[in-house]
């Protein structure tokens, strides 16, 4: 009998070769290069979205003020003698003689009423005819206002967060929470701005005398002057050609221990702490001139500035961490998005002005 041969069946592969397995890898990793930017370039929209629901609130908020008061709330209200009518300082570096700023007189009107009546606390709490509520409502107040942060409606997911507080004795102030990111538009100069039509922002210092203020000398003891600043009749170029906010960067500083970089401060009306200014262009790489400034930030940061004390000229330009440019909500409310590369001398300084008469194209 033939002897039968059987065939020997190999058996099946249930595994990947080492060369298929370095394929799949590079295929995976390709594709993770891939969809990460895009993942990345998603978030930071949705980012940039919030950070313009949050300028829509406050245009709300502005609005809902001039309902009431008849105009956006002044910029901050100085009663001091008239040298220190753009200082920002406390009560060492001679300014004793302040109201409230713009972001303040906005609580009630923007569902912060908790903030609003610490608020009211810390204008109760007077020492005679002299206050300055950046200076005293976080030092004597009892409720310490000014030491903490403020929740999210005042910061753009975007931003770095920055965790110290702001401290610097010899321009009077100690202790302030740091980390707002949304600033008034004090025009197209210097603290001065106000003073003149052809500079001058949504927003500016409403100068009044001692005696229109104090209550020993006669005044109204009015520390708000809620009626004091732009109605929708004194922006002659427009509401929708006028810039009211937008944003600003604050910073954490190079050095150990506490800040001594002033902007991000959402307790004082300083420039670059709750103000900019349009002189420079939306995060511009010209360094930012401000009272209080952190001068050992590297020269090659966004953030480098020189610090100027005792003299009007200070400038903070718009600053933000989104790509290409800035958020700004405009004095009808609206939120537009402006970039780093616009014009600065025929549309960035005109939208910043209220009443100086440019016709702005299209941006």
């Amino acid at each position: 009998m033939l002897k039968r041969f059987q065939r020997t069946r190999r058996p099946l592969r249930t595994g990947f070769t080492l060369v298929e397995l370095l394929v799949v890898i590079a295929i995976i990793g390709v594709l993770v290069g891939l969809l990460l930017p895009a993942v990345q370039s998603a978030r930071e929209a949705a980012r940039r979205m919030q950070c313009q629901n949050n300028l829509k609130q406050y245009g709300l908020a502005l609005h809902n003020h001039m309902d009431v008061h008849g105009s956006f709330p002044p910029g901050y209200l100085c009663y001091d003698e008239s040298g220190n009518r753009y200082q920002t300082g406390g009560w060492q570096h001679g300014q004793n003689e302040m109201g409230f700023h713009w972001l303040a007189n906005l609580f009630p009107y923007m569902e912060q009423p908790g903030y609003w009546e610490l608020v009211q606390e810390c204008d109760d709490d007077r020492p005679g005819h002299t206050h300055n509520p950046c200076d005293h409502c976080e030092y004597m107040s009892p409720n310490h206002l000014g030491r903490d942060q403020l929740p999210g409606f005042s910061r753009c997911p975007s931003a770095p967060s920055v965790r110290k507080q702001f401290s610097d004795g010899s321009y009077g102030l100690e202790s302030l929470a740091k980390g707002s990111n949304y600033a008034a538009n004090w025009g197209a100069g210097n603290m001065l701005s106000w003073e003149d039509p052809e500079l001058r922002g949504a927003f500016g210092t409403y100068y009044a005398h001692q005696n229109d203020i104090v209550t020993s000398l006669g005044g109204s003891g009015d520390r708000f002057q809620n009626d004091m600043g732009m109605g929708s009749n004194d922006i002659l170029d427009g509401l929708s050609n006028t810039i009211a906010l937008s944003e600003i960067m604050g910073t954490d500083g190079a050095g150990p221990g506490r800040s001594t970089d002033i902007r991000g401060v959402w307790m004082s009306p300083a420039m670059g702490a709750t103000i900019f200014s349009a002189f420079l262009g939306p995060n511009s790489n010209e360094q930012d001139v401000i009272a209080a400034c952190d001068e050992q930030i590297p020269a090659d940061s966004p953030l480098s500035c020189t610090e100027l004390r005792g003299d009007p000229n200070v400038y903070a330009a718009a600053r933000s961490a989104h790509t290409g440019g800035v958020n700004a909500a405009m004095c009808d409310g609206s939120v537009r998005f402006v970039s780093d590369s616009v014009d600065l001398i025929n549309i960035w300084r005109p939208l910043s002005t209220a009443q100086a008469g440019e016709v702005v194209d299209e941006f």
